[in-house]
């Protein structure tokens, strides 16, 4: 596929999901493809990422089984990230945690790093804590979200503060993998996906405020 027909495709996709989900006829509809969006934005990751092979890959899919995990941990415990419990919106669960969460935490992964990598920052404890700092931004408008359209529900219906803390711990350790394995790459494909997670969660947070 061209990427520059990608790109504008992936454009429309977030921006129908946007509006689609916030449409009181077609709402329904549009949250239940949220597993596939995710679904297809982690296989574009996949099949686009600059430096393809087999380490590159089977780190990836190790991130991601042990980004599951640590969500199955927090999820039993309440210790992680606090008290909270998944709905049924990120589709099908094992251990009561959904399956495309571990895409959902490379995908960010990938997003964010390609963000930082142009920034330059110098050393792979700055980048990995820049990197783990615009993934906690971005879960600050997720998490609002993911309450409303129930991706998840905290206890009490408040998000613990321990919640951006550990989101932090965890988001630098697979960022410092990510750079210390050496797959950090530039790529405005990634960067474009970085942006589009930014704008449709603040897009949803924005409409929130002015319906809810």
């Amino acid at each position: 596929m061209n990427p520059q027909f990608l790109k504008r495709f992936l454009i429309v996709l977030y921006a129908a999901g946007l509006l689609g989900m916030n449409l009181p006829e077609t709402s329904a509809l549009f949250t239940s493809l949220v597993p596939l969006t995710l679904w297809f934005t982690a296989f574009i990751c996949v099949v686009y990422y600059p430096n393809p092979n087999k380490n590159s890959y089977i780190l990836l899919f190790a991130i991601a089984c042990v980004a599951w995990m640590v969500e199955v941990v927090g999820v039993k415990s309440g210790q992680i990230f606090g008290v909270y419990a998944y709905g049924k919106t990120l589709g099908f669960q094992v251990l009561r945690v959904p399956i495309t969460i571990g895409l959902n935490w490379v995908i960010l992964l990938i997003a964010t790093n390609a963000v930082v990598a142009e920034w330059n920052v110098a050393g792979r404890i700055g980048q990995a804590a820049l990197g783990a700092g615009l993934m906690t931004a971005l879960d600050l408008l997720i998490e609002p979200v993911a309450m409303h359209f129930d991706f998840w529900q905290w206890s009490g219906n408040s998000v613990p503060v321990q919640n951006f803390g550990a989101w932090w711990l965890v988001s630098f350790f697979f960022h410092w993998v990510y750079n210390t394995s050496g797959l950090s790459t530039k790529s405005s494909l990634f960067r474009l996906i970085a942006v589009l997670q930014f704008c449709f969660f603040l897009g949803h947070w924005i409409l929130l405020q002015i319906f809810s």
